[in-house]
């Protein structure tokens, strides 16, 4: 049995320098998402809601040509017109068009899409979707919680696994987040189990080469809020009506693939634990438990994370407006990007010439209800790049 070690490393310094020649720069920008639809009852449905207009972004991932694909849980409701979308050049705006299609992102189709929050783009360009199942709320329905792998070259879903009630329980489970290693073919996924008191936190390791799953660390403080925990977005409490509860949400996989980071929303601690314990699914649980290692207290809290393949783990930092960066050699953590109006930076994304891409979404705002999508200060959803930064943890 592996000697437990709980190894929290104090942060002695966030830098405030620049770490990069180039800052970040906007690529997309909406106060209210335009979605390219052409099924016109899809269409008529979406634009006579009570939620018109009123969808929130919260992933967005690049391919190796440069697209961009992002996604729209259907958190507001099931007329959203798809959960995920690739951008398309309409004159000066951009729009969201369905991806794969309108078909599979149809409500319509049991086998379709319902609410994707997590997906990611490996080194084959293969997309690995995580469809979260609950529309506007839980309970979701049976087969609509599961991975969906979709070739981006050959245009076809080559693999597809459905999560059983133990493995996302139909009421508690929000299936937030994945990490993807092509060099083993599992993947690792977040559940951030919001929709219980107490939560329902969990990860789920995916092992592609016989499409079967285990849960551990179930309803754990490793993957549970921490108590009382709250913060703030510049001068704004996080929520209104009473502060927010999320567990495991950040994650990603190191660069040479052998360790796990993730963090709780609701939470300062990044945690690791090795790959190679989670792999087996023959490991006792509590062998796993007393794996896990504090790599370091952040900052901020965080929501999206990402890895380079050079030993640096990249967070948003919610209260920071900008980005962290956790190098594993050092186990020192620095402030990586800030900019005054990155407000909720939610997920982070690989381009492929090296930079990163990051959307802002003011998420605290719209989950609040007070949203202006008319005229704000600042346009509510941005799509950022930063030039420059490395390859992903994903490249060979």
């Amino acid at each position: 049995m592996l000697k437990r070690v709980i190894n929290t490393v104090a942060l002695t310094a966030v830098l405030a320098t620049p770490a990069l020649a180039n800052g970040p720069e906007v690529v997309a920008e909406w106060n209210s998402l335009p979605y390219a639809v052409k099924d016109e009852a899809t269409k008529s449905a979406w634009e006579g809601s009570e939620i018109f207009g009123k969808a929130l972004i919260q992933g967005a991932k690049v391919d190796s040509q440069g697209n961009i694909y992002v996604s729209t849980a259907r958190w507001g409701g099931a007329e959203i017109p798809s959960t995920v979308s690739k951008l398309v050049k309409n004159g000066d705006t951009w729009e969201l068009e369905a991806f794969p299609s309108e078909e599979i992102n149809s409500m319509s189709n049991p086998d379709g899409l319902k609410a994707v929050l997590g997906f990611e783009i490996d080194r084959n360009d293969v997309m690995w979707i995580l469809d979260q199942g609950h529309v506007a709320g839980p309970p979701f329905e049976d087969g609509d919680a599961k991975l969906v792998l979709w070739d981006l070259k050959e245009n076809k879903e080559v693999q597809r696994y459905v999560f059983s009630a133990e493995e996302a329980d139909r009421q508690c489970s929000f299936l937030n987040d994945l990490a993807v290693d092509n060099d083993t073919g599992f993947a690792y996924i977040a559940d951030s189990g919001i929709f219980c008191d107490p939560l329902h936190g969990g990860l789920i390791v995916y092992d592609s080469n016989t499409n079967s799953v285990r849960r551990v660390l179930d309803q754990h403080r490793f993957t549970n809020d921490e108590p009382n925990f709250f913060f703030n977005i510049d001068d704004r409490p996080v929520l209104k009506n009473g502060g927010m509860r999320t567990g495991a949400d950040g994650i990603a996989l190191s660069g040479d693939k052998e360790t796990l980071y993730w963090t709780n929303l609701t939470g300062n601690h990044l945690y690791s634990l090795p790959t190679e314990i989670l792999r087996d699914f023959e490991a006792n649980e509590i062998v796993i438990e007393n794996a896990v290692e504090v790599a370091a207290v952040l900052p901020s809290n965080t929501d999206g994370m990402t890895a380079d393949n050079a030993g640096n783990i990249y967070m948003t930092a919610l209260s920071l407006d900008g980005l962290m960066k956790f190098d594993e050699s050092t186990r020192q953590v620095s402030r990586f990007v800030h900019h005054p109006e990155m407000n909720w930076p939610d997920t982070l994304a690989w381009g492929p010439d090296g930079e990163m891409y990051v959307v802002s979404n003011h998420l605290h705002v719209w989950v609040d209800g007070d949203m202006n999508f008319e005229d704000p200060e600042i346009p509510n959803f941005r799509i950022w790049k930063i030039p420059g930064v490395g390859q992903s943890y994903t490249s060979e």
